[in-house]
């Protein structure tokens, strides 16, 4: 009977030895933060600026969007940016785009004041989020394109990684 030695936790780091995986987990890290931002710092800024739970809970559904992006998958994988994607390729380009995006949504979301301006908090939130739900798109894409099937032991961990992180875990 041959013994297996049990692998530790420390041992499955060596997973980031492939720069793919340390691309895989930072492209998660940029892909979760959005998310995060909207869904603690909105409530929060809402809650602060005096707003009734009411309004703080009808903000929340700006989070609807993630759960529909699936309905524009197909067509994200069949336009292409112009500029960007002959420079980048088709998924780097979509991913700089929507950073693109939520970068300039957030500078423009820092200087609206909620209590004279919910609508439009709200609007630049939503954009955002579809932004972000985007992005969530062509990195999970972009993931699944860079490991081949050897290497889903390894897209586990990562998993594992990204949910303790906060992040949403990847199908």
């Amino acid at each position: 009977m041959s013994e297996t030695k049990k692998q530790t936790w420390l041992d499955s780091l060596t997973v980031y030895k492939d720069i793919r995986m340390v691309r895989i987990l930072l492209l998660g890290a940029i892909s979760g933060f959005p998310w995060v931002l909207i869904a603690s710092s909105l409530s929060l800024w809402l809650k602060e600026e005096g707003l009734s739970r009411s309004t703080i809970g009808w903000a929340g559904l700006i989070f609807g969007v993630y759960a529909f992006n699936y309905l524009w998958a197909p067509i994200i994988d069949r336009i292409q940016i112009p500029i960007l994607t002959k420079k980048l390729g088709h998924r780097r380009g979509w991913i700089v785009l929507m950073q693109l995006i939520i970068l300039l949504s957030l500078v423009v979301w820092s200087v609206i004041n909620p209590t004279e301006n919910l609508a439009l908090l709200i609007t630049v939130g939503l954009i955002i989020a579809i932004a972000s739900a985007t992005q969530d798109i062509t990195v999970d894409a972009l993931r699944i394109e860079q490991i081949n099937e050897n290497e889903v032991n390894q897209w586990l961990l990562v998993q594992l990684w990204l949910l303790l992180a906060g992040g949403p875990v990847i199908n």
